[in-house]
Order: structure tokens, then C-alpha cells, then sequence
């Protein structure tokens, strides 16, 4: 069942053309164009003053231009006959041509609904739109998206037509809550959206800022003529005066009452106050709703959908407003648009259901259908008609036209004080001086505003012509004080004397000496000099030096006082005198003196600097000449660095500090302790009569310092130092060279492993320099390409597959041939090479793992030196973007050593590395101190058992049940277990047997360069492996079997009889 404001027209056209029924007509399109007045009221008294005459406009132009594009072509397209979805098209109804008496009436009042679609955008872009680009776009509602949904929603009006086809769904809009309303509302949404809010509308965090209207009474009478006009535009639709008028009057007027005390007690609890606008809208909500089902509801239904438009009204314009920043002037989205939608869907489930010949369900789905396509197609097409029409000519106002007001910019016409509101504003910038005046205008509503604002300007005038007066004999009264308070000011005393006798003084030189001014003024200059400086004074004079020099002077109390004195010669009135200024030195003698303590002596630990530390030095030395025994030590942190890159250089600081107290309790208080910078310490220990004494010293230092250092309740470090030793007068004679042999004995340590005290000793001074001969060609090794990659296979323990590999690092040293790792890697490790080899050998395996090992698991150890950098996992993490390699093919293997020093980093760094979907393998386990806990504290993936474990077996008695033990207990734990150094066929065999997961060793192949890896395990170890597992387990059946017959001979001597037979 479908309803259009022509219900039973093509059936009864008669009834319809009577008199009666067209005064009606007429009457109710009368009606209707009250609402162009309300409208005109309503958005005037909402808008500001200064572009209330811009509003008006737009609702006259609005009108009579959607008049003219309805009567020319919209009319035709709105009732013509048309196929599906097409445009009608009707000669007759072309520019009204053929029309006949009753079309002539349906006519009028429909384009009072196109009408009031057109002014529904007017409120919403207020302020801001050009009133050309305004009237363009109402031309193009009324004479293509207003007509074009008409004719789907209610095509079908004068007679059938296939085009209507929302009509021939059932889909019903009785007066145009949809058609109309909701029409107006979504092109008014699309055009806000690309105008854009007013200046000021939002402020910096994005809250909305209201803007009041001018006059809340002209829109509250706007809201109470549509009231009035609704009477027609909903009881008009029925195109006859019939009885059902009462009841959808009745209906109209329930619906806009409380649909408006909705507004009203919605407004209060939003905001706290009884905002006009939020009942207004809520009455339009209201009637916007129920225009849909008017004709069908109960007043009860009527009620409800009164208070569902006044409350969905509200809502949408708050969430339109706070959440989407969309700026609508008036509130008509919500009370046009939302509404809308709401009245058109409720009516489905608020409508007798005998109403809907195919049941509430169905209409339901109509209702939504309709709206849905609505909103698409006025939408869609309105954004995109302002859009085209932005792009080309801009359809909104400049800033200044905005700030000044569309009266003025766009009418030249002024209203209420708007004028005077910008000559005040000029004023307050500095843009309008003092001589211009507004005109006065006998009878303008603003004369009295005008006429106390010259007078204001007048006084302005006068006010700032006596302050330049005051200002200028104020410039003459301070030029005299001038010199005096900039004397005063200076930091330094001054005396101005001609000759010997002293003629003025300022505050600091009075204050300097403990004088009064008026005590100084007349005195010989002599007075205040002491006796040993006044030779220099008086040569300055007789020179007229300039150049500053140092001299004492005395205070009235009679101290002397350092003082730092430049003068130059001048005129004062006519006579030649010398201004002189008197520097305080007192407070910098004192800092020179406390430089000169503290240029001895290291600011943070207290302990002396290197500076007298050289001086100590060379006095204990040439002590130790005369049978005094000296021993100098240096000290080093090893693992300082760590310190200061994982908790901050004030960690660091407080470990330098804990660290020379405890050398100064070893040393003793016959021993010097010197900070020689960042990390290196020495101690210079006399009366040594043996080696031992500061060898013993030495040990005890490494000991010391291997101790966890607290430095706050959660942080403590282990640091570890390595001890250099050389002794006086047997290592040297001389300071230069005692240092460099302990700095000898210290690099060994160094190079040693760290954490280790050298006595300096003949021949190691030749191992030190073979090793920096070996570092100096490790760092060409790296931009020459000398080192290689070579892959150790990794078998699968059941099916002796070959599925990974571990890279193992070689050295083609160009003259020494292949350098051992163990020769190499430890002297990497102490220059810090090895943090770039780390990354080469990650790179190196990330491009075989995506080339010639390509579905590989492969296999690289990391060094603890790259474990312990802060950026590491975010440079191995670039290296596999670039390289483009899989992480689930790569393993790192880690060493408990890594962990140990913080295992709460540790334990960080590793949850990073799987999180880039590297698999971590535990190194060497069964060597360290703490491997048990380790394997339930950290993720590893792999356990790696030690080849001292498996080279002990057939040699050692426990060997079998270590290695068994390990298995379990990394099965249990979920780990993978790989077995290192399996050599022999029967290892090989037991770790198959007793569940071990991969075999490495030379057994399934050697270390090889890429080009030579092997891919399959020899033949004739897996046979010799399947073999020898074969003979254990035919052993361990005949065994079995002989058992049993043993015991069956015991149990039956026949049936041994007949096993023997």
C-alpha cells in the first residue's frame, strides 16, 4: 500500500477537481508558504546579526528560483512517465504548457515542498556560502535531485507509472518526511562538508564554541509559524477535504508538542541550560517525523513518533557537531534529515499493522530500503555537485568577507552596530587613527552607539596628545639621571677625580670600601690606594693608560682589597677628568686559588688527576733509585662501556666512584691512587721489596672489583678489571718507561680474557706486538674480503637427513694461509672488531639462507660483545628486510656467559630476537655453572650438548647417564637437542637410540666452503650406522631369547629336549 499526496486521484479525478477540494488545495499551499517565513525568521534570529540580512535573501532566492526550476523542468521530471529509474518525461508538463485545472493545483502546492527542500539548506550553510554558488546549488536540488526522488517515492501521483517504482514497493512517505525533508537535509550535509566550519566554530583541541543568535525571539516566532504552516503542509496532503484532515492535523500537532518538551528537557540535560534553539529543533524534529505516517497513526503513535524526532533530532545534532566537526548553523541535519529517516522507518513499527497489506516486516523493509537509497542518492549527488563547483569557483566566502559579515560583503548593507563593532576593532589594532571619525545618521538605530564612540575616540585623542606632552619633558628629566643610574647599575665602582682628588662615586664603589659617596668626594685619590700600588696609579694618570692593570685598595676598615683598574679621560661640563673603574677580584683570586688545588685533583672521585699523578710518579721513581722499591699499577674496567649504554651515565659515575674507594682501601695510605680518566686508574706503591707484594696487590684488585657493585636497590653490576704491573728499578729506571711496561703487562690482560693481573715480564712485549700485528691485519681482512664462511652439516638423528648447517668462520690470511679461530676470534673480541665480523657473518648467512642453502635451517653463533650493544637486534632486523631472508631458517646460539652479567636484559633481547622469528640455540651446554636453571628461565628453541659429553662416551662411566639425562630433560622441556662432535659410528648410534634430535661432527662431514657443502649424508656412514644399529638390536633379542630358554630348561627338562631337537 503506498501513499502520495495524491491518493485516489487517478480513480476519482471528479471528487478531486471540486471546488471545495481545491480551496482546500489552495488554502493548505497557503499554509505551506508560511513555513517560507518561519524559516525565514528561524535561521535570521540563529545566525549573527552581520549576516542576517544574507540569511533573509537566501530564503526569498531560494524560494523563487526553486519555483522557477520546478515549473521549467522539475515538474515534468517529478510526474512524468518514465521506465525504471529514469527521469519522467511528459510534453505537457514541460514548462507547465498543457496542464490541466487539478495538475494546475497539484502543481502549486508541490512546489511548496520543493520549496521548503531548497530552504532546509540555507540554515545549515549559513555565514559562510556565497549567495550565487547558493542559488546555483538550489537550482540544481529543485530541478534535478529533488524531482528525480519524487518521481521513484511518488511518480505515480496523476497516473501509473513504472518509474515510481519505491511507490509500486509500497513504500510510504505520506507528506514527505523522506522526499522532502530528509532530501534537503543530506544535500545540506553534503554541502557543510565541503565548506567547511566558520572561522572560530572549533576551537584548538577541537570543542565546538556556540555561536548565539542575534535575536532567539525572531526564531522562536520562525519555529511557531512552521507550526502553524505544517498544518497545511501535512493536512494538505490529502488533496481533499475530507475527514481524515482532523485526525493527521490532530496527529501533526500531538507529534510537534512533544516532539518540542523532548527537545526541551534533551537540551537541559545536555548542556545544563534551556537553549532556545534546543526546543525549537525538537518541535521541527517532531514534525519532520510524523509527517511520514500522519495519515495511518494512532495519536498514540503519533506521540511516540513526535518524541523520537525531537530526541533523534538532538542526538544527531550533537554527535554532528562534537564528534564528526561538521558546523550546521541552524541544527537542520538532525531536525530535517535524522528526523526524517526516524519518522520514515517508525512508522513501520508505530502504525496500526492493518495498515500494511504485506504485513510490518515487509514494510519495515521498504521503509529502510527507501531511506537508505535516499540518503546515497541526495548525498552522493549533492557532494558531488559541490565539490565540482568548489573546485572551479569557489562556493564559500574569504576570512575577512566572513569576519566582517555577509550584510556588508555581499549586500552592502548594514544592520543593528556592526560597523561600529569594526571601527572599535580597527581602533584596537592601530589600523584607524585618531582623526577619523564615524558618520552620524539622525534616526539609524546605532546614532547614540555612533555618537558615544567619536566622542570616545575625541577623548582618545586628547588623553594621547597630553602623554606625548608628559613623555617628551620626562625624556628631558631622565636624560640628567641617566648617567647616575647607569653608573649605579654597573656591577663595577667608579670614581671620577680630576687629578688627585676625587670628584664623584657611584653605590658600588661606596660599597666596595665601606665610604659613604659624600666621605669619598674631595679626598686625594692617594687616601684609598695602598702604599705599594700608588707608584702604578699615579703612572697611570701622568700616562693616561687605558689598558686595565691590578692594584690594592683599602676599605675604611683598612682591608685590603685586589682590585682590577681601567679608566679613560672625558669632558664634564667643560672640564678634562678620568672616569676610573674598580673591579672586585677577591672572589676570582679565590677561584685561581681553588684552581689551582683542584687542577690536581680529579673532580668526581676526589683521587688524584694525571697531572699529579706524572709529578708523584716521577718522584717515586727516583726514589726507588735509592733502594726504595716502587710498584706502579694500572687498572682498567672491563666493562664499563656496558654500564653507561644500559643505565646511564649516572650509573656510570656512581661505579667510578665505588671503584676508587675500593682502591684506595687496598692501596693503602702509603700508596697515590690517581683517576687517569674515564676508566683507568693507577696506583703508585712504594717500599716494594718483593714481586709478590705487588703481584698479591694485583689479584687483589681483580678480586675486588669481580664483586657485584650495588647502586640502587633494583641495579648491580658486575664489572670485572684488568691489572698491568710493572716495578722500579727492576723493569725501569725512568717514569716514561716504567708506564709503558705496566701499560704492556695491562694490554695482556686485556688480550687474555680480561679480568686478569700481569706482571710485566721479558717476552712480552714481542707476544703483544705479534698480536696487534694480527689485529692491524684483521681489520684489512674485513675491507679485503679475506674471510670465508665455511658450513658444518647437521643430520636429522632418524632419518640422516641433512636439513641444517652451522656457519663457522675461517680467515684466508693472503701470507699465513688459514688463520685458526681460536688464534683470531680472541683478539677480535679485545679490539671490538668482532661486533663488525658479527654482523658480516649474519649477513653472509642471511644471503646463503636465500640462495644456495635456500630452505636450509642454518645455524650462527653470536659473540658476547654483540650481544651486550643496545642496537643489535634492530641492525640484525634491517639485515633481514635487505637480504630478504627467511628468520625461521635462522638460529642464533648464545652462550650462558651472555646472561649472566644482567639477565633481566638478557632475557629482554631474546624475547625481541623471537619476536623477529630467529630461533635461539643454548651453546656448549653442560659447561657453565648454571645451565639447569637457564633452560626453564629463557626460551631457547635448541639445546646444544658439549662435545666433551660425547667424546666421553666408552671412556668415562657416568658419560651414558649424563647424556641420557640431558635428552630427557630437554624432551621434556619441548627443546630440540643437537649433539656436537660425534665422530664415531657407535656415538652416532647411541644418540639415535636414546632419542637425540640432530648429530654434528665429522662422522656426517666437515666444515666447507658454500660451493662444497654436502647435501646428503655419505652412504657409507648411514649404512655403518644402520648396520651397527641393526647388530645392537638382533644382540638384544638373541639376548632376550636366551634368557627365556635358560628359563624354561630350569621349569621343563621335555620341552628343552624339544627346543635342543
Amino acid at each position: 500500500m503506498a501513499f502520495t499526496p495524491a491518493i485516489g486521484w487517478a480513480s476519482a479525478s471528479e471528487s478531486v477537481e471540486t471546488k471545495i477540494d481545491i480551496t482546500w488545495m489552495m488554502m493548505a499551499a497557503a499554509l505551506v508558504m508560511f513555513m517560507q517565513a518561519g524559516f525565514l525568521l528561524l535561521e535570521a534570529g540563529m545566525v549573527r546579526s552581520k549576516n542576517s540580512v544574507n540569511v533573509a535573501q537566501k530564503n526569498l532566492l531560494d524560494f523563487v528560483f526553486s519555483v522557477a526550476a520546478f515549473a521549467v523542468v522539475g515538474f515534468m521530471v517529478a510526474f512524468g512517465a518514465s521506465e525504471f529509474l529514469m527521469p519522467g518525461f511528459d510534453w505537457n508538463y514541460l514548462g507547465l504548457q498543457h496542464i490541466t485545472a487539478y495538475e494546475a493545483a497539484f502543481f502549486v502546492f508541490q512546489v511548496m515542498f520543493c520549496g521548503t527542500a531548497a530552504t532546509i539548506v540555507s540554515g545549515a550553510v549559513a555565514e559562510r556560502m556565497r549567495l550565487s554558488a547558493y542559488i546555483v546549488g538550489s537550482i540544481f536540488l529543485s530541478a534535478l535531485i529533488y524531482p528525480l526522488f519524487v518521481h521513484w517515492a511518488w511518480g505515480n501521483a496523476l497516473q501509473p507509472n513504472e518509474g515510481a517504482f519505491l511507490a509500486n514497493l509500497g513504500f510510504i512517505d505520506f507528506a514527505g518526511s523522506t522526499v522532502v525533508h530528509s532530501t534537503g537535509g543530506w544535500v545540506a550535509l553534503a554541502a557543510c562538508l565541503v565548506l567547511g566550519p566558520r572561522t572560530g566554530r572549533f576551537d584548538a583541541r577541537g570543542n565546538a564554541v556556540r555561536f548565539s543568535g542575534h535575536s532567539p525571539v525572531l526564531a522562536t516566532t520562525g519555529g511557531l509559524l512552521l507550526f502553524i504552516g505544517w498544518i497545511g503542509f501535512n493536512g494538505g496532503s490529502t488533496l481533499k477535504a475530507g475527514e481524515d484532515v482532523a485526525f493527521i492535523i490532530l496527529n501533526t500537532v500531538l507529534a510537534g508538542g512533544f516532539g518540542a518538551a523532548a527537545g526541551h528537557l534533551l537540551g537541559y540535560y545536555q548542556d545544563g541550560y534551556y537553549l532556545p534553539e534546543k526546543s525549537v529543533n525538537g518541535l521541527i524534529g517532531g514534525l519532520v517525523a510524523v509527517t511520514a505516517g500522519c495519515a495511518i497513526l494512532t495519536p498514540i503513535g503519533a506521540i511516540a513518533i513526535g518524541i523520537v524526532g525531537g530526541l533523534v533530532a538532538l542526538v544527531a545534532n550533537h554527535i554532528i557537531e562534537q564528534k564528526w566537526k561538521v558546523d550546521d548553523a541552524v541544527g537542520a541535519i538532525g531536525a530535517h534529515a535524522f528526523a526524517g529517516v526516524a519518522g520514515t522507518i517508525g512508522l513501520a513499527l508505530l502504525a496500526p499493522a492493518e495498515q500494511f497489506s504485506n504485513g510490518w516486516l515487509y514494510q519495515l523493509y521498504v521503509q529502510t530500503f527507501g531511506s537508505v537509497l535516499n540518503f546515497c542518492f541526495s548525498f552522493g549527488l549533492g557532494y558531488g555537485f559541490f565539490w565540482l563547483l568548489n573546485r572551479y569557483s569557489k562556493i564559500g566566502v574569504s576570512n575577512e568577507q566572513e569576519r566582517i559579515g555577509l550584510n556588508i560583503s555581499e549586500h552592502a548593507t548594514r544592520i543593528g552596530v556592526g560597523h561600529v563593532e569594526v571601527a572599535m576593532e580597527k581602533l584596537l589594532s592601530g589600523k584607524r587613527s585618531f582623526e577619523h571619525r564615524l558618520p552620524e545618521v539622525a534616526g539609524d538605530e546605532a546614532e547614540k552607539l555612533t555618537s558615544l564612540f567619536n566622542k570616545l575616540v575625541s577623548s582618545l585623542e586628547d588623553e594621547h596628545q597630553k602623554l606625548s606632552e608628559l613623555e617628551l619633558h620626562k625624556v628631558k628629566s631622565e636624560e640628567a639621571e641617566r648617567i647616575a643610574t647607569l653608573s649605579d647599575a654597573t656591577f663595577e665602582g667608579i670614581i671620577m677625580h680630576n687629578g688627585d682628588i676625587i670628584m664623584d662615586s657611584n653605590l658600588q664603589m661606596s660599597e666596595l670600601l665601606g665610604y659613604e659617596i659624600d666621605e669619598m668626594v674631595g679626598k686625594p685619590l692617594v687616601d684609598l690606594i695602598a702604599e705599594e700600588s700608588a707608584e702604578a696609579i699615579y703612572s697611570a694618570i701622568a700616562e693616561d693608560k687605558i689598558d686595565p692593570y691590578e692594584a690594592v685598595v683599602l676599605s675604611k676598615k683598612g682591608d685590603r682589597i685586589p682590585v682590577a683598574i681601567r679608566a679613560r679621560v672625558t669632558n664634564y661640563k667643560g672640564v678634562q677628568v678620568r672616569i676610573a673603574c674598580f673591579v672586585d677580584l677577591r672572589e676570582r683570586k679565590a677561584a685561581e686559588n681553588d684552581i689551582r688545588i683542584m687542577a690536581q685533583q680529579d673532580a668526581l672521585t676526589g683521587l688524584a688527576n694525571r697531572s699529579l699523578f706524572n709529578e708523584q710518579l716521577d718522584v717515586a721513581v727516583q726514589n726507588a733509585k735509592r733502594n726504595q722499591g716502587v710498584a706502579l699499577i694500572l687498572v682498567d674496567l672491563d666493562r664499563f662501556k656496558n654500564v653507561n649504554d644500559v643505565h646511564g651515565h649516572q650509573a656510570g659515575d656512581a661505579v667510578i666512584k665505588k671503584t676508587a674507594q675500593r682502591l684506595l682501601k687496598i692501596a693503602g695510605a702509603g700508596a697515590v691512587v690517581a683517576r687517569l680518566g674515564g676508566d683507568e686508574f693507577a696506583i703508585i706503591q712504594r717500599g716494594i721489596h718483593f714481586t709478590n707484594q705487588a703481584a698479591d696487590t694485583g689479584h687483589r684488585i681483580v678480586a675486588e672489583l669481580s664483586k657485584p657493585m650495588l647502586l640502587d636497590e633494583s641495579v648491580s653490576v658486575m664489572i670485572g678489571a684488568s691489572v698491568g704491573i710493572a716495578l722500579s728499578p727492576d723493569h725501569a729506571t725512568d717514569a716514561e718507561t716504567l708506564f709503558s711496561r705496566a701499560d704492556i703487562a695491562l694490554y695482556h690482560s686485556k688480550n687474555t680474557g680480561r679480568n686478569a693481573s700481569n706482571l710485566f715480564r721479558d717476552g712480552l712485549n714481542a707476544l703483544i706486538e705479534k698480536r696487534r700485528a694480527l689485529q692491524a691485519d684483521l681489520e684489512k681482512a674485513l675491507e679485503q674480503d679475506e674471510l670465508e664462511l665455511y658450513y658444518q652439516p647437521r643430520t636429522n638423528a632418524q632419518t640422516l637427513d641433512i636439513r641444517s648447517y652451522e656457519a663457522l668462520l675461517r680467515w684466508n690470511h693472503p701470507e699465513r694461509g688459514i688463520v685458526s679461530p681460536v688464534e683470531f676470534i680472541p683478539v677480535a673480541e679485545a679490539c671490538g672488531l668482532i661486533i663488525d665480523i658479527d654482523t658480516w657473518v649474519f649477513r653472509e648467512a642471511c644471503k646463503a639462507a636465500t640462495n644456495q642453502l635456500k630452505g636450509a635451517h642454518i645455524s650462527v653463533n653470536l659473540s658476547p660483545l654483540q650481544f651486550q650493544q643496545k642496537d643489535f637486534v634492530e641492525k640484525f632486523e634491517t639485515i633481514l628486510r635487505e637480504t630478504g631472508a627467511d628468520p625461521s631458517q635462522l638460529e642464533l646460539e648464545l652462550t650462558e656467559g651472555m646472561l649472566v652479567e644482567d639477565d633481566i636484559r638478557g632475557l629482554s633481547i631474546m624475547k625481541m630476537l623471537k619476536t623477529l622469528g630467529l630461533s635461539l640455540a643454548l651453546d656448549d651446554f653442560g659447561t657453565g655453572y648454571s645451565s639447569l636453571s637457564y633452560l626453564s628461565k629463557y626460551p631457547f628453541d635448541t639445546i646444544k650438548i658439549d662435545r666433551s659429553f660425547v667424546a666421553a662416551l666408552g671412556h668415562e662411566d657416568n658419560a651414558v647417564a649424563i647424556l641420557k639425562a640431558i635428552i630427557g630433560l630437554g624432551a621434556g622441556l619441548g627443546m630440540k637437542i643437537v649433539a656436537e662432535g660425534v665422530e664415531t659410528v657407535e656415538e652416532a648410534v647411541f644418540l639415535r637410540l636414546n632419542g637425540c634430535d640432530q648429530l654434528q661432527g665429522y662422522l656426517i662431514g666437515k666444515p666447507l666452503p658454500i660451493d662444497l657443502v654436502i647435501c646428503d649424508a655419505p652412504q657409507d656412514k648411514v649404512a655403518a650406522i644402520l648396520a651397527l644399529e641393526a647388530q645392537k638390536f638382533t644382540d638384544v633379542h638373541v639376548s632376550a631369547l636366551r634368557s627365556i630358554v635358560s628359563k624354561g630348561e630350569e621349569s621343563d627338562p621335555d620341552q628343552k629336549a624339544s627346543l635342543s631337537q
